[in-house]
């Protein structure tokens, strides 16, 4: 289990402040994220990919990526948070 906490738009539209999903690479994490929260499709997470809309980030444990192919441990602390403002 991986907890995503939100930020700015993405908590907006969420209504949430974090959301638990499982996956272990941000790839899998994003896409369970979507399927949490179909909220965040079309601006947050394109719906045909599953990846981050431009504009947003993950920070995996203190480390900015937008590689889907990055590894999440479980536990990990993932924040989603805009790329525009520097996170």
């Amino acid at each position: 289990m991986v907890r995503v906490e939100l930020f700015g738009v993405p908590r907006l539209l969420a209504g949430a402040r974090e959301i638990p999903v499982t996956g272990e690479t941000l790839g899998a994490v994003s896409r369970a994220l979507l399927d949490a929260c179909p909220a965040l499709a079309g601006r947050v997470i394109d719906p045909r990919t599953a990846w981050l809309a431009d504009g947003y980030i993950f920070v995996v444990d203190g480390r900015f990526s937008r590689d889907p192919a990055c590894p999440v441990s479980a536990g990990a602390t993932v924040f989603l948070v805009s790329s525009v403002a520097g996170g």
